[in-house]
């Protein structure tokens, strides 16, 4: 968020445009040589085998939500496909013993990318966490739909309280029980429609496990 806000500072009302966002870095602006030959079970230094992981979509998460409240133009988010992309190749990883992937699967940040795409033209409301390095999300409206994509950053179980939604609210949890589920079949995991989740005063709790990415779902009767 500040990097966004330093750009717009510099780009004097251009719109940005950012591309692309990488966990690593995709080569070493300093380097005075070629780079050093791998070892075995060495990944490339652009290469972060999170990607695959949860915590890749957690991370996604979060990045889209700095970004997106920044009020940037366009953002792209790393590869199509492979080791640095939104899902395996058929052939799967190059390097199947350090890079554990599942051949023509989807990473779990495929879904995030793909929760944030279905609001396409809406507006990205500020939201903001007690506990931003623990959990946060992004909030998105569109017409009178409203979803929140609420990621746990932390190795432990996280309860959570939301305020600001209308019920009735349903959640689709992506997390340690179904993540390997959500990857090889995404177009079965991405119809679900989520669990009811009951609100006491207009106050939502929930707990998610770790690393997991909740998508919460509303309707209002406004729209936005």
């Amino acid at each position: 968020g500040t990097a966004v806000e330093s750009a717009r500072v510099l780009a004097r009302g251009v719109p940005l445009a950012i591309s692309p966002v990488t966990l690593k870095r995709r080569f070493n602006p300093d380097a005075t040589g070629p780079p050093c030959e791998l070892q075995p079970c060495e990944l490339p230094p652009q290469v972060d085998p999170r990607q695959m992981s949860l915590f890749g979509a957690g991370w996604t998460a979060g990045s889209l939500k700095y970004i997106a409240e920044g009020g940037v133009a366009s953002v792209t988010y790393y590869e199509t496909t492979g080791w640095r992309g939104v899902m395996e190749t058929e052939a799967g990883s190059p390097d199947p013993m350090c890079f554990r992937s599942l051949p023509g699967a989807v990473f779990p940040l495929y879904h995030v990318l793909a929760d944030a795409g279905e609001f396409r033209g809406g507006e990205v409301v500020p939201s903001e966490s007690s506990e931003p390095l623990a959990i946060d999300g992004i909030a998105l409206y569109g017409g009178r739909s409203r979803r929140v994509l609420l990621a746990n950053f932390s190795p432990s179980t996280q309860e959570v309280t939301v305020h600001g939604l209308d019920a009735p609210v349903r959640v689709l949890m992506l997390d340690e029980t179904n993540a390997e589920e959500a990857m090889v079949a995404p177009e079965r995991f991405r119809r679900g429609v989520g669990a009811p989740l009951l609100s006491s005063q207009g106050v939502f709790v929930l707990k998610l496990l770790p690393y997991a990415v909740a998508r919460i779902d509303s309707e209002s009767s406004k729209e936005v």
